[in-house]
Formats: structure tokens, C-alpha cells, sequence
């Protein structure tokens, strides 16, 4: 019985052991960089789909106060449940009509009205039409969304990101970290500190230096 109880042990020890390891190296690396260059670029464009999002006020301009974007939906396009814990998110709908998505309710946002969702809040937002819907997304403050969207666009562009997911699993790791975006289906105690821990060794092994032409 007590060889049973070692060898079931013996997995969970290593999991645990893996994930400690991997959170105390990473506490002794430098802070991970979410700052953009002095870009003149203001819209970028997803050209599989021709859709753009353009940084109407950025980080930079409103000195980390808020980001202001205003982000093309395709027919049904738009993101899945998802939360942050650095920024307030509100929505605006600028053109057609949009679902929103928050803490397990939803509403239906035609022009000119608008959601909020608040630090943690589980959340997402799509658009319901067969033709393209158009919202304005304010974060506050400013923390991480511009680069979190000029690598995302960029690496869709170059088919490095597709279904969701990144050819290399670091920069899917530095993309959730830049904004800090976590997921349902994980524990927050767990997996919060575990991806930003693996940005920032993305970032100290140098996995970010071929997106700096998205962002610098």
C-alpha cells in the first residue's frame, strides 16, 4: 500500500515541484516589458480577413491613463471568456450591433450604447451580424492592450497564429502576459502567476525579439 501511495505520489510531487521551480526563477528576472515603440503607424489590419483596430488615444498619449481602440468585428468575429487583472474594459458600439459577455450574463449592445467590465470580471464581446460591427474598446488604465494587439494582428498576418493558438508556445505565453488575459477552466491562484512567470522567461530567453517588428 505504501508503494501504491509513492507511485501515485511521485506525479503530483513533480507537477508541484515543476510549478514552483518555474514561478521562483522567474521572481529573480526583469519585469516584463509591455511598452510599444513611438509608432506613427495608428491601424493595423488583419488582411486574412481585411478587418483593422485603430489606437484612437494610446498609452503613450494619455501617459498610462487609458487606451482608447477602435477595433473592426467580423461577421460574428470577436474573442471567447477571458478576464484581466491590470485594466477596466468598456465597450462602446460605434456600428452594427454586439453581444457582451459578463460574469455568465449577456446583453445585446446596438449603436451608441455601451458595458463595462470591471477588474476580473469574466468577459468577452462578438458581433452578432452577418456584416461587420464596429466597437470601441476603452481600457483604464493602460496596461499592455496595444502590444497585445500589434503582436496578435502581426503574427495572424504572418500565419504564426492561428485557431487561437501560436506556432511557438512562448509567444502565446507573452501575448496572454502583456495584457494579462487569463482564462476560464484554470484556477486563478494557478495559473496567473504561472503565465506571467513563462513571459517572463520568454522574455529572458529572447523569444520576443522576432516581435519587435510588430511593435517597435
Amino acid at each position: 500500500m505504501k508503494l501504491l501511495y509513492s507511485i501515485l505520489a511521485l506525479p503530483v510531487f513533480l507537477l508541484v515541484a515543476a510549478y514552483l521551480g518555474i514561478i521562483l526563477f522567474a521572481a529573480f528576472l526583469p519585469k516584463l516589458d509591455r511598452t510599444v515603440g513611438n509608432r506613427t503607424d495608428k491601424t493595423i489590419y488583419n488582411r486574412e480577413g481585411n478587418y483593422s483596430a485603430t489606437f484612437v488615444q494610446t498609452g503613450r498619449e494619455t501617459n498610462s491613463a487609458y487606451e482608447l481602440v477602435q477595433v473592426e468585428l467580423e461577421p460574428h468575429g470577436g474573442n471567447d471568456w477571458h478576464y484581466h487583472t491590470r485594466f477596466t474594459e468598456q465597450f462602446t458600439v460605434v456600428e452594427g450591433q454586439v453581444k457582451i459577455g459578463r460574469n455568465g450574463k449577456e446583453i445585446i449592445l446596438n449603436k451608441g450604447q455601451t458595458a463595462e467590465a470591471n477588474k476580473k470580471d469574466m468577459h468577452y464581446f462578438k458581433n452578432v451580424l452577418d456584416q461587420k460591427s464596429v466597437v470601441l474598446v476603452k481600457t483604464t488604465p493602460a496596461a499592455g492592450l496595444e502590444k497585445t494587439l500589434r503582436v496578435a494582428y502581426g503574427l495572424m498576418n504572418d500565419g504564426l497564429l492561428k485557431n487561437d493558438m501560436t506556432e511557438n508556445p512562448w509567444h502565446m505565453c507573452l501575448l496572454l502576459a502583456y495584457s494579462e488575459s487569463y482564462l476560464p477552466g484554470m484556477p486563478n491562484w494557478f495559473q496567473e502567476p504561472l503565465i506571467n512567470a513563462l513571459a517572463k522567461i520568454a522574455q529572458w530567453k529572447g523569444e520576443d525579439k522576432s516581435l519587435y517588428k510588430y511593435f517597435m
